[in-house]
């Protein structure tokens, strides 16, 4: 090799080592794994794994979990092999031979036989070891915390409650973050003795009063009435919480789509012009389904951040390629209802999956305040709605709330789903009388009258609708707020081929759709 390839060579591998370098100063998971893809397109797959086992005894658990996706990422006949037999190698030292074992297992989906790691099997001096790394790390980088529990959970119970004996040894300021997420494992057992434990730290330290009070609002139903009576009890002792004040914060609310889903995004500027203690967490959530996603960033610089409104101003936000989506100034209060209410939705579900990662990270950002409301002048938009068997819908009052909604903005994505409909269908003349166009909506509309998912259909524009009539309302447009709650009342109740809204909307899809020309 020339002395200028030798160079090359070197010059790229140290590239290569501070690229990797840089996966422990991100902060979120998007940034975690858009790093990984840029590290997999400017460098060859075995130069990747190499450095991937060079840096398995990382003592940054945030760098360990991002050289789990960057293996994901890897082709596996490159790196699985490489992986296992460093696993079983005990010239390596334990936490290189355990991370190996968590990338092959958690990100790679391979199982790893016991024999090539059942030397480590109850070994407390790495375990501490890694503890302490998390805990020094997740000082200046708390994402650290959620990727050093998500690693844990990995790991079978035994592994938690292993952890949390350790934690023993730390002081109560290093145990409360830990606790707050451990509390918030999917094995109940697991959760139950992190709530115990966080209960009795409460009795003396602040820090951990003002997490107990923020899981109150988020944990599992069968922690919640243990988690509030703690409270309870800890208030006739003379510890009290006292919320703090919401200056600063505000909500961001996007419009819903007829599956019922919609953007909120909950921000606070910065305390200071210059600082970069900004907060934008932002949700992806349905009131029928619950907390579908969440990401979070806490370090953010008031430019970064949609500029502030009055409550009922419209703020356009995305730039560049990004799609441009109109949000609505809201009260934060509200924002904090919907996302409590999307929660009491997720815990409803039959087999409730985990709720997102920085959701669990970031929310004691959203309920260290008071308790959220609704407020009274806003409340009847999810009143209950009864229909008695003797009413009679006024059909004229429902076409002229059709005639209102179909073409206002915030209705566009209903109208690209009725559109997406048509797209399904075989080619369709580019014109056709109203009479033709009448009966192909009556054949679309029995068909979707005869699907075992009719129901659930309905459910979601129901409260679709409500949500948008809250949109409306906040936004002064109580005319609007009015019709859609109107369409709601009666969304379940009509079969779909009557219902007003299906049949304006899918007309309108009709006369925006692609255009198809018969065969």
């Amino acid at each position: 090799m020339t002395d200028q390839g030798i160079i090359s060579g070197f010059q790229e591998r140290r590239q290569l080592e501070d690229a990797v370098s840089a996966l422990a100063q991100t902060t979120t998971e998007a940034e975690l794994v858009n790093a990984t893809r840029q590290l997999v397109n400017r460098f060859p797959a075995e130069r990747l794994a190499a450095a991937i086992l060079r840096r398995l005894g990382d003592p940054n658990s945030q760098l360990r979990g991002g050289l789990g996706h960057l293996a994901a990422l890897l082709p596996p006949e490159v790196i699985v092999p490489l992986l296992r037999d460093l696993a079983g190698n005990r010239q390596k030292s334990p936490i290189e031979r355990m991370t190996a074992v968590l990338i092959l297992e958690r990100y790679l989906g391979e199982t790893v036989p016991q024999a090539l790691t059942g030397d480590l099997a109850g070994n407390d001096d790495i375990a501490m070891q890694s503890l302490l790394e998390a805990v020094e790390e997740g000082r200046r980088n708390r994402h650290v915390f959620l990727e050093y529990v998500t690693q844990m959970q990995e790991h079978g119970i035994d592994v938690a409650f292993m952890v949390m004996g350790l934690m023993n040894q730390l002081t109560p300021d290093d145990q409360v973050e830990l606790l707050r997420l451990i509390a918030q494992d999917r094995r109940l057992q697991v959760a139950r003795s992190a709530l115990e434990r966080l209960i009795a730290l409460a009795a003396h330290h602040d820090q951990a009063l003002a997490a107990l009070h923020a899981l109150s609002f988020t944990l599992a139903p069968a922690l919640v009435e243990p988690a509030q009576r703690a409270l309870r009890k800890l208030q006739f002792t003379g510890r009290r919480y006292t919320p703090p004040a919401t200056d600063g914060w505000r909500a961001l609310l996007g419009p819903t789509d007829t599956g019922g889903y919609f953007i909120l995004w909950l921000v606070k500027t910065p305390t200071l012009p210059a600082a970069v203690d900004g907060v934008l967490i932002g949700f992806t959530l349905s009131l029928q389904q619950g907390v579908i996603e969440c990401s979070g960033v806490n370090s953010m610089e008031a430019s970064q951040l949609p500029p502030a409104r009055r409550v009922g101003d419209l703020v356009v936000v995305g730039e560049g390629t990004e799609p441009r989506i109109t949000m609505l100034e809201t009260p934060l209060d509200i924002g904090r209802w919907l996302v409590q209410q999307a929660l009491a939705a997720h815990w409803r579900r039959t087999e409730a999956p985990d709720l997102p990662g920085e959701y669990k990270l970031y929310n004691d950002l959203i309920w260290q305040f008071a308790s959220p409301y609704l407020p009274d002048e806003l409340s009847y938009i999810f009143a209950e709605m009864t229909i008695t068997g003797l009413e009679q819908p006024d059909l004229p009052g429902l076409q002229e709330a059709v005639d209102g909604l179909v073409r206002h903005p915030l209705m566009r994505t209903w109208v690209e789903w009725a559109t997406n409909v048509w797209t399904m269908l075989d080619a369709l003349p580019v014109a056709a009388p109203e009479a033709q166009i009448q009966a192909l909506i009556a054949f679309i509309l029995r068909e979707f009258d005869a699907l075992p998912q009719r129901a659930q259909i309905l459910d979601n524009m129901t409260v679709a609708l409500r949500t948008q009539a809250l949109w409306f309302a906040i936004h002064g447009e109580t005319d609007n707020a009015g019709r859609a709650l109107l369409l709601a009342r009666w969304m379940r109740t009509l079969p779909m081929r009557q219902n007003p809204l299906l049949i304006g909307l899918l007309h309108m899809g009709y006369m925006l759709r692609p255009q198809q020309r018969t065969p």
